[in-house]
């Protein structure tokens, strides 16, 4: 395409020159209606429609509530070889008919005249060749701000048309990728030491400019023929700059130690800004047109508040900090002079938006170049007077180097314990139980210790068990479980407890340390070592105690608050298990459940609480009934559960009976009165007598339940094969 174009723009025009079409347009708000053929009546008869004339096609006066209107203009007599009407762009959509005839349309329109946003692209109509005096309809619906035409409109040759295209996107390509290679030049830089954000800020804002200019360049619709992707590409580039605009802004006027929360607070409100956009174009809920006023409105808004808070400390910032400001300020006003154009509030213009966002990308690198140069600069003189410090200094260096050499080697070897430390901290945070954790001290406390001598006692059971110990055998002996055991170090020994601490208060010792000096470390004092183990074990302490909370948490995890048993969460898993152990070894498996008769009118009649103690109750006696392997959960509410491994049916149902008839002779006390006696409901099942499927247990089981309670309560219900 680009060949074509090229063989295009070559040729010479030998026909007649562009001709403006600047006079002769009418309007007429609304729009028209369509005979079986689909040709606009309005085409037909002028009287079908109230034409007025107008100066420019654009915005025609009393508009009110329309959505719909028709331009029209006569042609002129002139000659052209391949004749094409050329416009920069038209608010929104737009079929265009020639005497009725249809040829172009930008955008769908639906039956009722409406359509979608299909970008701002420039248009180039096709003509036929005896156009000459021939009328030209523009139908055109639009929803924004402004409707009808924006920019240039003529009569000229194709070739003419494609060479203006080509002509006007060749500064847009030159600064698109001058301002590309800027952000790639800051990118660069980011990745030095010095200036980091700043050079990131840059980046991104070449990286918005570039955004913003290939998305306004016209070419760009004879690469890809996707208009509106290009307006939102240009669109969210737009809506981008203000961001790396402050953030740069903050960061230079903060090195003045001004006080720059309120840029923060800007460029947070602009990237919330882009957030709901992007999120709302993405959903449909929100069009292209309707971002560009709230964003213009947000960036006078922005542009005022700078404005007042940067001339108050103008005088107070340096040079370069002022020509940041400068160049901000004229970029703002090339940005504010395109958007007074886009809105009508001034007479179309060509706005350079791209040169201006070069010319600042420009000033910006070189203002951080410069900047970054000089730092270096002064880092360079630090280094020439370090230099002659360091040589009036070398005799006493020299003398020092020995001690520095032991001191780096005493740095070295406890920087490689720190290490050890550290990952054996690292494993016990992923240690479910005390257990697993002892397991891991004890295979890493050799390594931690060493070059000294030790051992490591475990408590298990009430009893102090030596796990681990190395080098030759020590003096120490065993601790006494009786006798509380605190941190003891000195130059030859030291004894360190690893003990639990709950959240009462109360010690509960798992380890004992004791470690005996062999040698002198080289250049790390033997008392340091010492210290640094009982730092080191204080901190596995912390993790132990965490580990515990972690245990104990599991614990109530499974564990119902109020009546203390198994809940249905434990229930849940140990089922499984269960199941999978009697299918292995075809042992046989009862279930029971069991709840309360008419409970609702038992709370309703004496209270929560009482209810509370009636359930207690009832758990006491399913604790009393069934042990010995036998699993008593509370499911939730009145209802619990017992899995019974290895018991058969019959057996199940004589302890579900004796059950019942103890629930039903028991007498639940609250607050010094007896309360009537309550009943269960009982239902049983059994695999694989009564059932093929373990799986099914519960639902069978609960089945029987529900025929209990149908059956008038108080009373059991078996399974039936």
């Amino acid at each position: 395409m680009f060949f074509a174009t090229a063989v295009l723009c070559s040729s010479t025009n030998v026909f007649a020159q562009d001709v403006s079409l600047d006079n002769g347009w009418e309007y007429a708000w609304g729009d028209s209606p369509f005979n079986a053929d689909g040709i606009p009546l309005w085409t037909q008869q002028d009287s079908l429609a109230d034409w007025q004339s107008i100066a420019f096609p654009a915005n025609p006066p009393a508009r009110g509530a329309h959505h719909n209107v028709w331009f029209r203009i006569t042609l002129p007599q002139q000659a052209f070889r391949d004749p094409v009407f050329y416009a920069s762009s038209i608010d929104l959509l737009a079929e265009v008919y020639l005497d009725g005839t249809p040829i172009y349309k930008h955008g769908q329109f639906d039956q009722n005249g409406a359509g979608e946003f299909a970008g701002w692209p420039w248009h180039m109509i096709t003509l036929p060749e005896d156009f000459a005096g021939k009328t030209l309809y523009f139908r055109v619906y639009s929803d924004y701000l402004s409707i009808g035409f924006w920019g240039e409109r003529k009569l000229t040759e194709r070739v003419d048309a494609l060479k203006q295209i080509i002509e006007e996107s060749l500064q847009g390509f030159i600064v698109a990728g001058v301002t590309i290679f800027i952000a790639l030049m800051a990118a660069i830089f980011s990745l030095l030491k010095g200036q980091r954000r700043q050079f990131l800020n840059v980046c991104l804002f070449s990286l918005a400019a570039a955004g913003l200019v290939l998305g306004d360049i016209p070419a760009m619709k004879l690469i890809w023929d996707h208009p509106l992707l290009w307006n939102y590409i240009g669109a969210y580039a737009y809506f981008l700059l203000p961001i790396p605009m402050f953030m740069l802004l903050a960061e230079w006027l903060s090195k003045a130690g001004l006080e720059v929360r309120h840029f923060h607070w800007l460029w947070r409100a602009h990237f919330v800004f882009i957030l709901i956009a992007g999120i709302g174009s993405v959903s449909g809920i929100l069009a292209l047109t309707q971002l560009y006023p709230a964003f213009d409105g947000m960036f006078i808004v922005s542009l005022v508040l700078l404005l007042v808070s940067v001339l108050l400390v103008f005088k107070r910032v340096r040079l370069e900090q002022k020509l940041l400001i400068l160049a901000y300020f004229g970029f703002c006003a090339v940005l504010m002079l395109d958007m007074a154009v886009a809105h009508n509030w001034v007479s179309w213009s060509s706005v350079p938006v791209s040169s201006g966002a070069l010319l600042f990308s420009i000033a910006i690198i070189g203002l951080s170049f410069n900047h970054y140069l000089s730092t270096q600069r002064r880092l360079a003189k630090l280094n020439v007077s370090l230099e002659s410090k360091v040589i009036e200094r070398t005799e006493q260096l020299s003398m020092m180097a020995k001690q520095e050499a032991l001191r780096a080697n005493g740095l070295l070897f406890r920087q490689e314990k720190v290490e050890i430390i550290s990952d054996l901290i690292f494993e016990l945070e992923s240690c479910h139980t005390l257990e697993v954790g002892m397991e891991k001290i004890a295979k890493s406390i050799e390594s931690i210790c060493e070059p000294f001598f030790g051992v490591f006692h475990v408590m298990v059971e009430g009893e102090w068990q030596n796990v681990r110990s190395w080098g030759q055998a020590t003096n120490t002996l065993a601790p006494n479980i009786n006798k509380a055991i605190k941190p003891k170090i000195n130059n030859e020994q030291g004894e360190f407890p690893f003990r639990v601490v709950n959240q009462q208060g109360s010690i509960r010792h798992v380890g004992l340390l004791q470690v005996q000096a062999t040698e002198v470390l080289n250049g790390y004092p033997t008392l340091h070592f010492m210290k640094l183990l009982k730092r080191a074990v204080e901190k596995i302490n912390i993790t132990l105690a965490n580990i515990a909370l972690r245990e104990e948490l599991q614990r109530f995890s499974y564990e119902d608050e109020l009546t203390g048993l198994k809940n249905r969460r434990f229930y849940s898993k140990v089922m499984g298990s269960e199941i999978a152990v009697v299918e292995k070894h075809q042992q046989p498996l009862s279930l029971l459940i069991c709840d309360i008769d008419y409970f609702k009118n038992f709370n309703d009649t004496y209270g929560h609480p009482a209810g509370d103690e009636a359930l207690k109750s009832l758990a006491n006696l399913l604790s009393h009934f069934f042990h010995d392997g036998d699993i008593v959960c509370r499911l939730g509410g009145e209802e619990f559960v017992v899995v019974m491994p290895n018991v058969k049916s019959e057996d199940c149902l004589q302890k579900a009976e004796k059950l019942r008839a103890a629930v039903e002779k028991t007498q639940i006390a609250y607050e010094g009165n007896l309360l009537e006696n309550i009943t269960i409901s009982i239902g049983i099942s059994n695999w694989p007598e009564l059932i093929e499927d373990p799986r099914q247990l519960f639902q069978q089981t609960d089945a029987a339940l529900y025929q209990a309670k149908e059956n008038g309560r108080n009373c059991i219900r078996v399974t039936e094969k």
